[in-house]
């Protein structure tokens, strides 16, 4: 398990990395409410990181949903059952939260002075490509890495290894085979993809608009972006896990410390006669304790 989510996180971070990097030479800024649009100008860059963020976040079929699967077994193999619950959100929820980098960047309308932007120089693109036949290899054959490390833990652990047949992983809960989870994830996709088309065949292009406010100066930039208060629907229904104890408890000792601060302000106020009567306050505090004067 820890093999798996080592080699996914390598690939899948530097993939991710590459990408942004080459988004952010291209167009000349990292603030994303200044992109939007680049799926047709830099598909292979698209590309990159949603097999990127399909990786990281766990779902299949890609190698990191592998990495989920085996430490499914290992959770069921205990009796703690919070661990499954939390590993199990975990995957949609980082998904949720990466989709909103493909959404803000490569959806929506493109800017004008973005419209004579080029895909990322070739040795930016070219690894990107690397890591996702990379990718899409470990999740195809895990095995090649994994017998490996199966063979060395053996001589250790006897019973601790996995159990393969053919390029299957099997369990006494299971199996994972991941070529015909890649065929049927695929098989969903085409369908789904299909029926989208159809459904939209009759849909208008929109051109570019601006968005306009009536009278007023948006307060922030990133205001005017198609992409702003992305999860608002998400808060609206999860509102009441987006302040848990924590972060309750953190917001009121930070409001503690700007108070003391504040306090502390008061008493050091930048007057250089005020920081010479404290110095003096304390030498004589310090001479009367070293005189044996106690209070």
């Amino acid at each position: 398990m820890a093999l798996m989510f080592v080699v996914n996180h390598y690939i899948y971070k530097s993939m991710l990395f590459l990408s942004v990097g080459g988004v952010a030479k291209r167009t000349g800024t990292r603030d994303m409410y200044r992109m939007g649009g680049l799926i047709t100008l830099m598909p292979l860059s698209f590309i990159a990181v949603l097999i990127g963020i399909i990786a990281i976040s766990g779902v299949p079929p890609l190698s990191g949903f592998g990495g989920r699967w085996i430490f499914y077994n290992a959770i069921l193999d205990t009796e703690a059952r919070l661990p499954l619950v939390i590993l199990f959100f975990a995957g949609p929820i980082a998904f949720l939260y990466l989709f909103r980098l493909i959404h803000t960047v490569f959806l929506g309308q493109l800017k004008d002075e973005h419209r004579r932007v080029r895909e990322a120089p070739f040795w930016i693109l070219l690894p990107q490509m690397l890591f996702v036949a990379l990718l899409i290899a470990f999740a195809l054959v895990p095995g090649v890495a994994l017998r490996q490390v199966d063979d060395y833990i053996a001589r250790f652990f006897p019973d601790g290894g996995l159990t393969w047949d053919g390029l299957s992983i099997v369990s006494h809960y299971g199996y994972w085979n991941p070529v015909s989870i890649m065929l049927i994830i695929g098989v969903i996709f085409m369908v789904v993809f299909a029926w989208l088309l159809f459904v939209n065949r009759r849909a208008q292009k929109v051109r570019q608009f601006n968005i306009a406010f009536a009278a007023e100066r948006p307060h922030r930039p990133e205001t005017t972006h198609f992409a702003w208060n992305f999860f608002a629907p998400y808060r609206k229904a999860l509102g009441f896990l987006t302040l848990p104890l924590a972060t309750r408890f953190w917001d009121t000792l930070t409001d503690l410390l700007h108070a003391a601060g504040d306090l502390g302000r008061r008493l050091y106020t930048g007057n250089g006669q005020t920081y010479a009567f404290h110095f003096l306050a304390f030498a004589s505090v310090l001479l009367l304790w070293g005189l044996g004067v106690r209070p």
